[in-house]
């Protein structure tokens, strides 16, 4: 899985300075394996709650223990 680089280049973007093309690259790495991290978290806690569906309260939790 590849997060496209255009989106997170307009993010970086609404710095208001000129971001250079491995900057993009980089940020949009970050955030795949931020996503990956969490999505992973929360299947977990899903599964401990035996349930097969990821719900929003499953994001939100693996977000506060990540984050912590």
């Amino acid at each position: 899985m590849e997060l496209p680089v255009a989106p997170c280049e307009r993010v970086l973007k609404k710095t208001r300075m000129r971001v250079s093309d491995d900057a993009s690259k980089e940020f949009a790495q970050l955030l795949e394996e931020t996503a990956i991290d969490i999505v992973s978290e929360a299947a977990a806690i899903a599964k401990s709650k035996s349930r097969a569906t990821v719900k929003k309260e499953d994001i939100i939790a693996a977000k506060k223990k990540i984050f912590a």
